[in-house]
């Protein structure tokens, strides 16, 4: 059951669980249509590294929630009485026995409190020693180890402040490749969105991560904040606790125990001094950190803002040739089709003109056909009428036979005329009006 506990225990106090289950419920809020927003959607749900930034800023929160909430707890239980007053004159050494199992009824959530675990290491101290000269050592030396474990309980969190700014370059690296990946300069207006869609990717990654790793800097600075206050009230508590409270060494030894506080005294102001140097060198490696990141931030700008205007400028000039070759490929063949049109259309107005011509000569010869016709019927009509105008005439007969060689030739003449002509008939006459003539 004991390992029950302290599995639960913690599983409780896990900022991973608690980081993943934020994060999960974070992402199901985006789900609903109430919530549902394009700027929100754009920054934590694009592109995988935003998961994971998002993940990872999720988990470190949830970390200095729980050390909040641990340092709450540990602030209210400050005033509360853990040990017996102080009796006139101080406390026997072998009154440790008793002082421990005091602590020792207290609550389970109390025992692992800053203020409790001190005032339990050092009774023990006191105990397997059997004095208390080297108790305000051993205090400042309990003091020294709290500002230690403190420094180390925000090593998760200073890991994700480290790795998110790194997570949010990796996107950025991954966005331009993919822009660079997709830029077409034979296909400059189709791959633009493409390459835009790429760095966007890489811009809002970076954004991302840096605003996340602000927002969690500046808190795990407050968190510290609070844990050094509290450290500082619990090193005011146990000193009010313990010091003077066991029986002071005899007289004689006054000298000796002098030497030692004066000793104590400056091993603390060493120790101050080596905490502040600590703490400077830390301030100085963290500015450090900054100036790098921001001067390897504005160079990979420039770099990037260099290469894609180089890259834009090769894409618009080569648009720009194959936009004039097709022009002028585009003008070429227009040229050629209108002057193979032009030629057609002279060769087509040549034949009209000569089918024309033909016509008109066709036309002339029929009128003058129609007009030879005429008069070849006149004639026959004005023969006609000669003949029955000699028919009772003298030498009838051989005015017949010159009549009738006459009519042999103009039909010979007519032969040579086109068309068809009707030919010339003498109306017979019968043998009584011919009698009758002669």
């Amino acid at each position: 059951m004991s390992q029950l506990n302290r599995l639960s225990q913690a599983l409780f106090r896990s900022p991973i669980l608690w980081g993943a289950l934020a994060c999960s419920g974070f992402y199901a809020l985006l789900k609903l249509p109430l919530l549902q927003d394009e700027l929100i959607e754009r920054y934590f749900a694009k592109h995988p590294v935003e998961y994971v930034a998002t993940a990872m800023f999720f988990i470190g929160m949830a970390a200095l929630a729980i050390k909040l909430a641990e340092l709450a707890v540990q602030y209210a239980g400050l005033e509360a009485a853990l040990l017996e007053p102080i009796g006139p004159g101080g406390q026997p050494v072998a009154d440790c026995e008793r002082l421990l199992s005091q602590l020792a009824r207290l609550p389970a959530g109390r025992q692992q409190g800053y203020l409790v675990r001190r005032l339990r290491d050092a009774l023990e101290h006191v105990r397997r020693t059997g004095s208390a000269d080297a108790i305000d050592e051993r205090l400042n030396h309990l003091a020294d180890l709290d500002a230690a474990r403190a420094h180390a309980s925000y090593g998760l969190v200073r890991m994700f402040i480290w790795a998110i700014p790194i997570l949010g370059f990796l996107g950025t690296v991954i966005g331009i490749a993919q822009a660079m990946g997709n830029l077409a300069p034979q296909a400059l207006e189709d791959s633009l969105p493409q390459v835009m869609a790429g760095l966007t990717v890489a811009f809002d990654t970076t954004t991302l991560a840096l605003g996340l790793c602000v927002v969690l800097f500046f808190s795990q600075f407050l968190t510290d904040r609070a844990e050094s206050a509290l450290l500082d009230r619990v090193d005011q508590r146990v000193e009010a606790e313990l010091v003077g409270r066991f029986e002071t060494p005899p007289e004689g030894l006054d000298r000796e125990w002098d030497g030692l506080r004066r000793m104590t005294e400056r091993l603390t102001q060493s120790a101050d001094e080596l905490v502040r140097r600590q703490a400077e060198i830390w301030r100085a490696s963290i500015d450090a950190a900054g100036e790098r990141w921001s001067t390897l931030a504005d160079s990979a700008g420039h770099t990037l803002k260099t290469a894609l205007a180089a890259a834009l400028d090769e894409s618009l000039r080569c648009h720009a040739q194959e936009l004039a070759a097709a022009e002028r490929t585009a003008a070429e063949s227009n040229r050629r089709h209108w002057q193979q049109m032009q030629r057609a259309l002279i060769e087509n107005t040549e034949a009209v003109a000569g089918l024309q011509q033909i016509v008109f000569e066709k036309a002339t010869v029929l009128a003058r056909a129609v007009d030879a016709t005429d008069q070849v019927t006149k004639l026959q009509a004005a023969l006609n009428q000669n003949l029955r105008s000699l028919a009772g005439a003298k030498n009838f007969e051989q005015t017949v036979i010159s009549l009738a060689a006459a009519i042999h030739l103009l039909n010979a003449r007519l032969r040579e005329l086109p068309g068809e002509v009707d030919a010339i008939e003498l109306e017979s006459v019968d043998n009584e009006q011919a009698g009758q003539a002669a």
